[in-house]
């Protein structure tokens, strides 16, 4: 008789988080919409949805970036749990800015991603928050 060994919940593994830091600059934006792209197309997501994911990561970025403290970074997380590609873009901004909510880009990511939150931690940190589902293929 073989032998049976149960995965804990605490062992499961867990998917991988890509992290990207660059600087909190305009001209760092096209980096992470091809770092965005790439991962979104190694994730199986159709075209059109890769297009999305890279034009809600630039709205998310370009926020951010506007309201950084001068000489920090910008920081991207990507994960991939096989159905959702959950993404947080955050920076050290200025303060507690909640204009995103009323703006034309706010409106972008409402209508690209399943998902999105704003927050700002207790550091001084402002994260924008999303996440796209992938239909499972048939």
């Amino acid at each position: 008789m073989g032998a049976a060994e149960a995965i804990e919940p605490d062992s499961a593994p867990t998917p991988p988080l890509i992290e990207l830091r660059v600087d909190a600059e305009p001209t760092q934006l096209g980096v992470v919409r091809a770092v965005a792209g790439t991962i979104a197309a190694q994730a199986d997501f159709d075209l059109d949805t890769i297009a999305d994911i890279r034009l809600a990561v630039d709205e998310a970025a370009s926020y951010l970036v506007v309201r950084a403290v001068p000489g920090s970074q910008l920081w991207c997380m990507f994960r991939n749990t096989g159905n959702v590609l959950a993404i947080a873009v955050s920076a050290a901004t200025t303060g507690e800015d909640q204009s995103l909510r009323q703006s034309f880009g706010w409106h972008v990511l409402n209508t690209l991603t399943d998902y999105v939150e704003l927050r700002h931690d207790p550091t001084g940190r402002t994260i924008v928050e999303f996440s796209l589902f992938r239909d499972p293929v048939s």
